[in-house]
């Protein structure tokens, strides 16, 4: 545990990280239209939370980042969370504060840890304990004596293999993949409905709280540049539902001048890309 002072210089920082509530708004009515839309547009993929432009350092990646990375993508592999689950997670359920504080990965990690306890694969309890187990094998903090040890429990309980679902705090639903290898897909592939050159349309969807699709494309009509690949697991098998198929995805073309306003420049485009399930065909 930290010492009196050093508690208190944390509990100083903490607030100063703090984002600023500059008005409460209790009042419905008082709310407008374009307020009401500023609140609920979702952070996505393309630069998380608003923040102001970054320099990009390439480094090379730290030994526990690379770990984090590997164990965030197994995860999704065996179908306990998805892409766009855990891009929510860490971009938008983590807060400003922590968003903003935090590095990459330790928000992916984050991210993880909350999914494993909201979805009962450990308790909130043993996910304490073993990170107190880890800490004192690694002497963290081992000069800071005073507090009792930790005695939640005689050791964590929870034991799970991801391949047949027959841990205690799952449902024990989880099809069994056998020998199949993780990066396999795991449903039936939804079969295309674009092809290249077709003119398409993105939805405006109240994605709520995530979405990969960035608002400035909403009801715009873009061209079919290509056919990438479909959901390496379906995005509905986090939830349980195995029988649920795999979307393919595509990269839309659009005009620049069509999706900005007073944009000078005429031949000008962007592409993004989209699952099958945002995109309509154009009239």
């Amino acid at each position: 545990m930290p010492s009196p002072s050093e508690t208190r210089k944390i509990y100083e920082t903490g607030s100063q990280l703090m984002p600023e509530i500059h008005q409460a708004q209790d009042w419905p009515y008082e709310v407008p239209h374009i307020r009401y839309e500023a609140l609920i547009w979702p952070p996505h993929d393309v630069g998380g939370q608003p923040s102001a432009p970054q320099i990009f350092e390439e480094k090379e990646d730290e030994e526990w980042e690379n770990n984090t990375y590997i164990t965030c993508e197994v995860l999704g592999f065996r179908g306990m969370w998805n892409a766009e689950e855990r891009r929510r997670i860490y971009a938008n359920d983590i807060g400003l504060t922590l968003y903003y504080g935090f590095p990459y990965n330790a928000r992916w990690i984050w991210g993880a840890a909350k999914m494993l306890v909201d979805k009962r694969y450990v308790s909130l309890l043993e996910l304490q304990e073993k990170i107190g187990e880890i800490r004192e094998r690694l002497g963290v903090n081992s000069e800071r004596r005073g507090h009792a040890t930790s005695n939640i429990s005689a050791g964590a309980q929870t034991k799970f293999t991801t391949n047949t679902g027959s841990g205690k705090t799952g449902t024990g639903n989880r099809p069994d993949y056998g020998p199949k290898a993780p990066w396999e897909g795991t449903g039936q592939i939804r079969p295309a409905r674009f092809k290249v050159g077709d003119r398409v349309r993105v939805k405006d969807l109240p994605a709520i709280f995530y979405t990969r699709t960035q608002k400035y494309a909403r009801n715009m009509t873009g061209t079919i540049a290509a056919l990438t690949y479909p959901d390496l697991l379906p995005a509905d098998e986090a939830w349980e539902r195995y029988d649920a198929p795999q979307d393919q995805y595509y990269i839309v073309r659009f005009q620049q001048k069509e999706l900005w306003a007073e944009y000078p420049f005429e031949n000008d485009t962007l592409q993004s890309e989209y699952p099958d399930f945002w995109l309509e065909a154009a009239d």
